[in-house]
């Protein structure tokens, strides 16, 4: 993976480098001729032509290797070449000066501030010849100072080699740095940019598999419908016809296949809801959640033996939700059925309804003084087919489970507190509209 980070990173670098060279190229051919003629007429210089062109060989070569297709894909080391080559001009012409004994202060001065200005400026803009440049022109960069010092015949001179060394140190430590740098941070894009593809991958297989999945849960519970209901069908048949010649024991082997018939079918049915929640947009109203509630409670109380024992409070200090009705109606009458069912063996059972606001939430509670449940299984909340009582009471395992799929739909939380015969309390948090 790092190889083709680099390849990667070299290929950008000399890319970004084509791109600025040849501007660059161009003005430095523009410039090393100014400064010819200002060596000339401003500084009394004569002999500094062979170095001037020196120095223009570099940009004239990196523009020509454009055009020789053996060279072209030289981007960085011709580029470097034409750093060099303006890095060895300034140095020769500098050393020039400081050895000659005939040379002014104001020489001294302007070659000095030439000199820092090329290491300066090329600092700036080595893009992708930082290495070489900093590698070959600190080589240039001492020789050429030890030049200056050991054969100047001027005094003055040392504070003008000081400056140029440290201007030369500072400038090669900036490539180095910055040279670092972007690679560094080139390569956390690269990685960045791989982990975002990666998780791309993932969810559009993780989606795929989800909707495969649901695709093969809704074609299993149509499918299982069918014969459950002929098999049903065929006890009936069977009792009808042998009415009042059924043995005890044969009557009793009929009661469990009726009874687990049932659970099959609830089974059933509860794999095909939740299977088709989600399947369409969720449309959000402001819902009158008292009405619901009441209405959810006389449904399922009205097939209870004892639901006059069943007391139901509500406190509910934000009496309207922002949801889903259809979907907040799956949520409410699994809680309040859960409720029902785990504390029926209570002699008095209480059921709470609440709801209220919390910051950006608006949160409901139905809790129950049932039997409760070990909280260190609030971890397999809502998990399809995950039961916190095994077989102790009848059920499906897919209800809570449906539950904390309609708050993901809603971008809410779920959650549950409990203790073993202290009973529960289950939470949902919908996001405020």
């Amino acid at each position: 993976m790092t190889t083709d980070y680099q390849q990667r990173y070299q290929l950008e670098l000399a890319q970004k480098t084509l791109r600025w060279g040849r501007y660059i190229a161009l003005i430095a051919i523009v410039f090393i001729i100014v400064f010819y003629f200002g060596d000339l007429y401003d500084l009394k210089l004569e002999n500094t032509l062979p170095w001037r062109l020196l120095g223009l060989a570099g940009p004239v070569l990196f523009l020509s290797s454009r055009f020789i297709s053996a060279f072209r894909e030289k981007v960085i080391p011709f580029y470097s070449l034409m750093m060099l080559l303006i890095i060895t001009m300034m140095s020769i012409i500098a050393a020039q000066i400081f050895i000659d004994p005939a040379s002014s202060d104001r020489q001294l001065f302007a070659v000095t501030t030439g000199y820092i200005s090329v290491w300066v400026l090329i600092a700036m803009i080595a893009f992708g010849g930082r290495r070489y440049i900093s590698l070959f022109g600190g080589i240039i960069l001492v020789v050429t100072l030890l030049v200056c010092y050991f054969f100047s015949d001027t005094t003055s001179g040392i504070g003008f080699i000081m400056s140029m060394l440290m201007a030369g140190i500072l400038a090669i430590v900036l490539m180095i740095s910055q040279a670092r740098y972007d690679r560094d941070r080139a390569f956390s894009v690269y990685a960045l940019e791989d982990s975002r593809d990666t998780i791309k991958i993932q969810a559009e297989d993780l989606q795929l598999a989800n909707e495969n999945m649901m695709t093969f849960t809704r074609a299993m519970s149509h499918d299982l419908q069918s014969p459950l209901r002929s098999v049903r069908s065929f006890l009936d048949l069977y009792e009808q016809r042998s009415k009042g010649r059924i043995p005890e024991d044969t009557q009793e082997y009929l009661d469990l296949a009726r009874h687990y018939l049932k659970r099959g079918q609830m089974v059933v049915s509860d794999l095909l809801t939740y299977s088709k929640i989600g399947k369409d947009p969720i449309v959000k109203n402001r819902i009158d959640f008292l009405a619901l509630c009441e209405q959810i409670v006389t449904e399922i109380t009205a097939s209870l033996d004892a639901k006059d024992k069943f007391q139901i409070e509500y406190h509910l200090e934000e009496p309207t939700l922002a949801a889903d009705e259809k979907l907040l109606w799956h949520i409410l009458q699994n809680l309040v059925s859960n409720a029902i069912k785990f504390s029926q063996k209570e002699s008095a059972p209480l059921i709470q309804i609440k709801s209220w606001k919390s910051g950006t939430e608006t949160v409901i509670e139905v809790k129950d003084n049932g039997v409760g449940f070990d909280q260190d299984f609030s971890t397999e909340l809502g998990k399809p087919f995950t039961r916190l009582h095994g077989n102790e009471f009848s059920g499906t395992g897919i209800g809570l489970s449906i539950v904390r799929q309609v708050m993901e739909l809603h971008q809410g939380r779920f959650w549950a507190t409990s203790k073993p015969g202290e009973g529960a309390s289950f939470f949902c948090a919908f996001p405020n509209e």
